[in-house]
């Protein structure tokens, strides 16, 4: 088998077409695939203050096989605030895979962080993905596990309070950091709640999903609403992402719903653990309930208190 030909390099400008190719090579999931789709390559990475992407790029075709990120962003732990890497945008070309690639991306990702004096390091992944977290486990640390899920709750939906003597609340979402463009990604509202516009910075489009189900789904619209119907192979969602909720104020999500159903923004997207009120109040509400797991180097675990950047949801 011939060596791989490809260099490790930062990301220039001249990739971003090849990049945007690749995303269509690499859809999420399994049984149904999401593409994303960005204005550009970095609209994810421009969000943030400190980042670098590196490109693997292909010598003898002058194409790009692979690219992966990094990002320095503050999380909240223990009632103290800590600059940690954000490992993100993590793609292998499907012909490209199982050569190392992945783990030769941590590893140069994190010689980043060291030369940063970052010494701690996180990625979120869906819950199983293997391949993702096999690459994390290149980097020779202690990793620890904090399971949570995305609540995605369609906009045209309102929610009914709940009485409930549950006012946990282990994850929490903000804005830690407020960058000079701030203002063009988020939304304040007058209950305090924030809106994260994560469909600034990409849209997912079902690329692909079993036929049967796809079938089902538009037989299943033709009889309901058009606002309340269920998208399917093709179809493009846009969503967005709540923060700076809490047990107090979390009831005021029906003004968040609006001013998103507003925009015609078909989705928002709640983070939490299930142990939290957020989880008890809107899971009824919710389309799906997905599973995600982050893998960390500095030991919060499942049970404890955690802060997140909304920016690296």
């Amino acid at each position: 088998m011939n060596k791989p030909s490809y260099n490790l390099i930062p990301y220039e400008s001249k990739y971003n077409d090849a990049l945007m190719a690749l995303e269509h090579l690499t859809p999420q999931g399994q049984k149904i695939k999401l593409e994303m789709l960005r204005p550009s390559f970095l609209s994810r990475s421009d969000v943030f203050e400190r980042y670098i992407i590196y490109v693997a790029a292909d010598q003898t075709k002058d194409s790009v096989v692979g690219v992966a990120g990094v990002s320095i962003v503050p999380v909240k732990y223990k009632d103290s605030l800590m600059q940690a890497g954000f490992g993100y945008d993590l793609k292998v070309d499907p012909a490209h895979r199982k050569q190392g690639l992945a783990k030769k991306f941590a590893k140069i990702l994190d010689g980043y962080l060291i030369n940063n004096d970052i010494s701690n390091y996180f990625i979120t992944l869906k819950t199983g993905n293997e391949g993702a977290a096999k690459a994390a486990y290149a980097i020779p640390k202690q990793w620890y596990t904090y399971n949570f899920l995305y609540l995605t709750i369609p906009t045209f939906k309102r929610i009914k309070s709940l009485t409930t003597a549950n006012r946990n609340q282990y994850l929490s979402t903000e804005l830690l950091s407020r960058p000079a463009n701030a203002n063009e990604y988020i939304i304040e509202t007058k209950s305090g709640l924030g809106i994260y516009k994560t469909y600034k910075t990409y849209e997912l489009k079902i690329q692909d999903m079993p036929f049967f189900m796809n079938l089902g789904i538009k037989l299943a619209n033709l009889i309901g609403s058009k606002e309340k119907k269920m998208p399917h192979k093709g179809h493009v969602l846009k969503f967005a992402t709540l923060f700076n909720y809490n047990p107090k104020n979390i009831e005021n999500i029906n003004e968040a719903l609006e001013i998103l159903h507003n925009k015609n923004i078909q989705y928002l997207n709640v983070c939490c653990t299930k142990k939290d009120l957020t989880y008890e109040l809107l899971k009824p509400y919710a389309m799906n309930s997905l599973p995600y797991t982050m893998l960390n180097t500095f030991e919060v675990q499942n049970g404890q208190h955690l802060t997140l950047d909304v920016r690296c949801l």
